[in-house]
């Protein structure tokens, strides 16, 4: 359809969205669409979108609504303590932690989403996540991000935790077949060896992840090694559903001790263990850290800084790979809805009534399409048999990051709800996924790796046919233990422990490591950490009976 239908169908969205119901504000100016802008303060690791973002040009042009972004910049935790010690909240909240919810930071919203929100109501309900979105006190507090999948879902893309390599590292090597922690050492430090240098600056075989709250990547390897799904800061035994941490259990002492071995070599970045997060995306731009572990969505501007700079053979590839050959990998699962991050509306919000008929219209799902794909007939179109595809220019924007800040929702996209998996037509949500599409936007690079492995995505790549999800996974989204409890402090000592001692582990001399393990082993029992175990799995036996419905 032409733009003008756009144009017209949004102001029936609108009227619809905003026609019901009234606010003070709104009763008395007569108008339920009245101007407003909502504060947000977001984690999103984003650029503030331009003045003149085009999406955003839209939204206030239909829906009457601008935003101010508070993106987050600096140590989390200090920036959500001093919000909370303070009161001074924006409208809107974007949540990772149940921090701002213990805090009584947030309004309920179960009854707002029935009243004011019928879009957003059924997004929820029709996925069979309403009931999981609700705390302990039985109330809503924030609405999931990401997750909540309608119809089919597309995705083809790896988006979770890997053992990354440059996928000029596995060219040049011939495409070997990876599947143990040792192969995929030797790999790097083969490559390293070969090329000791990459655009003039030093190679680095393998970096660290290890700033704030990032620093997961420095602890969660062993998890994945051995087998197991990710379930946060522990392991579930699937027959008698025991949880036990994995920070002090032999496969991370596996793990630290090859760590060493290889820092002792020579193939371990230093200045891991220093640099910030900005820092560590610089070095991943740079095209010279030939490894990592990470999750792909907090690296991945690092990797469309090479694509966009013109060295896409720099970009990485996940592998699933095991301490050994008889382990299954169980990196990838099925898709689970974000629960504990999204966002809630806070107690200092100026019109919560305003900013839920907000998200309502939002949710059309002929907004989201616009809101997924861009606008019709400059972002994407129609062919002569109905079908919808991108120009080559029009694809290009698209895989374009600083195109899409300058264009598109990226922070809208983090933070609010949305839909995902197929609209009613049975297209995907994200127009890229689109067969098609997906096609025409594959690099050289990459048909040449799919083929090369026999796989047609780099979902496939990490596996073809994951195993279902367990029924309490995962269990790094359950809730945070309270605030004062024997368990929080735990957590807390642990984690400060952690840092203190695993870059200790890594750099220390070979012949100093078991007495060292030995120390860390010791002084995290001495932390408490049979008390943070125990409330993770009373967690546990909670979802399990919870979710199972007996």
């Amino acid at each position: 359809m032409k733009k003008i239908m756009i144009v017209t169908l949004l102001s029936c969205v609108a009227v619809l969205a905003f026609g019901s119901g009234n606010t003070d504000q709104g009763a008395a100016s007569g108008d339920p669409n009245y101007p407003i802008e909502i504060s947000v303060f977001t984690q999103a690791q984003r650029q503030q979108p331009p003045a003149n973002n085009k999406f955003y040009r839209l939204l206030k042009e239909k829906l009457n609504v601008t935003f101010k972004w508070d993106i987050l910049v600096g140590d989390r935790n200090q920036k959500v303590g001093v919000m909370i010690a303070s009161g001074d909240y924006p409208d809107v909240i974007e949540i990772n932690e149940t921090a701002f919810i213990d805090a009584g930071a947030l309004i309920p919203l179960e009854d707002l989403i029935e009243k004011e929100a019928p879009n957003i109501a059924r997004h929820y309900k029709e996925s069979g996540v309403w009931e999981k979105l609700k705390s302990a006190d039985g109330h809503i507090y924030y609405m999931t991000n990401y997750g909540v999948i309608h119809g089919l879902y597309h995705q083809p893309d790896y988006n979770d935790s890997a053992l990354w390599v440059q996928k000029e590292v596995l060219k040049d090597a011939g495409y070997p077949k990876i599947t143990t922690m040792d192969q995929y050492f030797d790999l790097l430090i083969n490559y390293a060896k070969k090329y000791p240098t990459i655009n003039g600056a030093t190679t680095i075989p393998f970096t660290i992840l290890t700033h704030d709250w990032h620093a997961f990547c420095l602890w969660n390897p062993p998890n994945f090694l051995a087998g197991y799904p990710n379930e946060g800061n522990g392991t579930v035994d699937p027959r008698t559903y025991k949880y036990e941490n994995f920070f002090t259990q032999d496969i991370s002492k596996r793990w630290f001790k090859k760590l060493n071995e290889l820092n002792a070599q020579g193939y371990i970045d230093r200045s891991a263990f220093v640099d910030n997060y900005d820092q560590y995306l610089a070095k991943l731009s740079s095209g010279r850290v030939l490894g990592m572990h990470d999750q792909y969505w907090q690296f991945n501007q690092a990797d469309y800084a090479l694509r966009d700079t013109g060295s896409y053979n720099r970009t990485y590839a996940g592998l699933p790979i095991v301490f050994d050959e008889n382990i299954k990998p169980r990196y990838r699962n099925l898709p689970i809805p974000n629960l504990g991050r999204g966002c809630g509306i806070s107690v200092k919000a100026k019109d919560p009534v305003r900013i839920m008929r907000f998200l309502n219209a939002y949710m059309e799902e002929e907004f989201q399409r616009i809101a997924s794909w861009g606008i019709e007939g400059e972002d994407w179109q129609y062919d002569s048999n109905r079908k919808p595809y991108r120009t080559a220019a029009q694809r290009t924007n698209w895989q374009n990051d600083s195109w899409q800040v300058a264009n598109t929702n990226l922070l809208m996209r983090d933070v609010f709800p949305k839909w995902e998996g197929s609209f009613s037509d049975g297209y995907p949500t994200d127009l890229t996924w689109y067969y098609p599409e997906r096609e025409a936007m594959l690099r050289p690079e990459d048909k040449e790796l799919f083929a090369a492995y026999g796989v047609t995505n780099s979902n496939e790549l990490m596996d073809k046919n994951p195993a279902p999800n367990s029924l309490w996974f995962p269990t790094w989204n359950m809730p945070d233990p309270p605030a004062g409890s024997a368990a929080q402090l735990a957590l807390s000592k642990t984690e400060q422990t952690r840092r203190k001692y695993l870059p200790q582990l890594i750099t220390s001399p070979p012949a100093q490591f078991e007495s060292l393990w030995t120390e860390y082993v010791n002084q995290m029992k001495a932390d408490g950490i049979a008390q943070y175990e125990a409330y993770m799995q009373e967690q546990l036996n909670q979802r399990i009976k919870s979710w199972s419905g007996k």
